[in-house]
């Protein structure tokens, strides 16, 4: 009579199948995490820039619509015009210092003369980039009679 041995465990075959399709389900896990952590940062990215736009575009629409003399620099603008061409490589405060976590932004602003329905009006501009987003939001000053 022959006695059949009984083996316990797993073959090099089979351990080696085993690591393969573990392999391929991290791999998977892995590439997942990585497709989320990458487009988490967009929100932020976007919400930061349409804040500092908002921000921009508040400072400007508070100064007068009447082209005013000032001394040089940002916090001497008295009028809308003064801000026509400001590029800040990093966002900045009213008095010209850097905004701390926000200096890879960069903000433009463009002030072109328009009318609306026959008025004199200001269309303003203020685009804000960080790598390949862009945002631009304009608003329109007009000139309010006394």
């Amino acid at each position: 009579m022959f006695k059949r041995r009984v083996e316990h465990g797993f073959s090099l075959i089979e351990a080696l199948i085993t690591i393969v399709v573990i392999s391929i389900a991290l791999a998977g896990v892995l590439i997942a995490i990585n497709i989320n952590v990458a487009h988490s940062a967009g929100p932020m990215i976007r919400t930061q820039a349409y804040s500092i736009a908002s921000s921009y575009l508040d400072e400007i629409m508070s100064k007068s619509y009447s082209v005013l003399p000032n001394p040089p620099g940002r916090q001497n603008y008295n009028d809308v015009d003064d801000y026509n061409g400001l590029v800040n490589n990093g966002a900045q405060n009213q008095f010209g210092q850097p905004i701390a976590g926000l200096g890879a932004y960069t903000v433009s602003v463009v002030v072109t003369p328009t009318t609306l329905q026959g008025a004199p009006a200001k269309r303003v501009s203020v685009t804000v980039s960080h790598g390949s987003f862009s945002v631009t939001i304009p608003a329109y000053r007009l000139q309010i009679a006394p």
